[in-house]
């Protein structure tokens, strides 16, 4: 019975996957109010720490939760996107909403919006955060750590006046909606600053974001603090068992800290994490730093720079699916020395596709490209042909579907070096389920 309803929830949400969100003067925001309104969901009984930018955005939010979990703090996380269940989205004090919860609030999404008059015109992330919402009601949390889907203005969550806005690192990526410059995404993803907003945490190294920021400190009540300035990091070590690096902020100076998370960029996102925990503190949290480095030296991300032995065969998985990320990728495999045999990739529609295919370029590897899992997200393949042969690339070839990629890689190739899964978070997620099913 718990199946059938399961699969009936998979198959209601998936309808929302191919829609497209009316943004057009704040429509989806509206869209957005409408929801809370109709679930009796209030915005002032949360307190967010909510999270944009282009980079890192899961990371850190997994490394504030876990500091939280570790000091019993309550509190809920949202994340996104999921790499092969939607509960992975949705959790509390560390631990991950039951499946029958999740398979009941998506029935009592289902049926409330059965009479909703603008049904047509909610989107895939609407839902999602309404489940997220009233899952956290119903646990009876307040603080919260939220995870922006695309942007800030642009994303439904803008609804939201979080205590505390957290920026990642910036990049161009989602043109589209966001804007052609840097300074475009980052005024989009400002707007997760509100007047009830105390502290900003600006995480990122690109310039021109930080300038931006700067600017509205000058004009702004909310405390701005900026890694570089109010906090930092110096990297120690970093290998194929993790990092090590010191920090130093307003009222922790960590040394020897301790990450399992492979990749310079996790101290980073670590180091962000550290800050807020420091602004937690002037709003009346307590820590032990003790417990914050037990806490961030356990943290594990999957299809994070995630190193796996599958068959006899090594594999990379990480969900790198914008130019700085995969760019990060590459230096911090070329760092670690690790020899990639094989890239098996799937890219996204409206995603830069020669500026990623450069970023990622790994000589003497054969690229793998494999549709999306979600079609309508798809590249076509006569795109990323094209932008194959303008850069001069021959070593790939194109194969259909998941089945085909794991006959060639486990039977139509000897076992060497390392298989490299990247380009998108639901690929790798997809990629790394499916070799194990079949090979256990």
């Amino acid at each position: 019975m718990v199946n059938s309803r399961y699969n009936h929830a998979l198959s209601y949400l998936s309808k929302f996957n191919g829609r497209t969100m009316n943004r057009k003067n704040g429509f989806h925001h509206q869209i957005m109010r409408d929801l809370l309104e109709l679930f009796s969901i209030h915005l002032s009984e949360f307190q967010f720490i909510q999270i944009t930018g282009s980079c890192g955005k899961g990371s850190t939010a997994h490394f504030i939760s876990a500091i939280l979990t570790q000091h019993s703090y309550p509190h809920g996380l949202f994340t996104g996107p999921h790499l092969t269940h939607y509960e992975e989205r949705f959790s509390h004090n560390g631990k991950r909403i039951d499946r029958e919860d999740f398979i009941t609030l998506v029935e009592v999404v289902e049926n409330k919006l059965s009479n909703y008059e603008f049904e047509q015109y909610v989107a895939h992330m609407h839902i999602m955060i309404v489940i997220a919402l009233l899952y956290f009601k119903q646990q009876g949390l307040q603080l919260i750590v939220f995870e922006n889907g695309v942007g800030g203005k642009t994303d439904p969550s803008n609804v939201i006046d979080p205590l505390i806005a957290v920026f990642t690192e910036i990049t161009m990526d989602h043109s589209h909606l966001l804007g052609a410059t840097i300074e475009d995404i980052i005024i989009d993803k400002s707007c997760i600053i509100k007047e009830s907003t105390q502290y900003a945490i600006c995480g990122m190294n690109n310039v021109q974001a930080r300038n931006y920021l700067l600017k509205l400190e000058a004009l702004d009540e909310t405390k701005f603090h900026f890694i570089n300035r109010d906090y930092g990091f110096i990297m120690k070590q970093s290998d194929k068992n993790g990092s090590i690096f010191y920090y130093k902020g307003n009222y922790f100076l960590i040394e020897k800290q301790q990450l399992q998370m492979l990749g310079t960029h996790q101290i980073q996102n670590a180091s962000n994490a550290l800050a807020v925990s420091e602004a937690l503190i002037e709003m009346g949290y307590s820590f032990d730093k003790e417990k914050i480095m037990h806490a961030l030296r356990h943290v594990q991300s999957s299809c994070r720079m995630e190193l796996l032995e599958i068959e006899g065969q090594q594999f990379l998985f990480d969900g790198a699916h914008n130019s700085l990320e995969l760019k990060t990728l590459k230096e911090n495999i070329d760092s670690l020395n690790m020899p990639i045999s094989i890239v098996i990739m799937s890219i996204s529609s409206n995603k830069e596709i020669s500026t990623m295919l450069r970023s990622i370029e790994i000589p003497n590897a054969i690229y793998v490209f494999t549709p999306h899992p979600f079609l309508e997200r798809n590249s076509s393949s006569e795109d990323i042909h094209h932008m194959l042969r303008s850069i001069g690339k021959t070593n790939y070839i194109f194969l259909d579907n998941i089945a085909d990629v794991f006959d060639y890689v486990f039977h139509q190739t000897q076992r060497t070096g390392i298989v490299l899964v990247t380009g998108s978070l639901y690929l790798v997620g997809y990629v790394k389920d499916y070799f194990i099913e079949h090979t256990t």
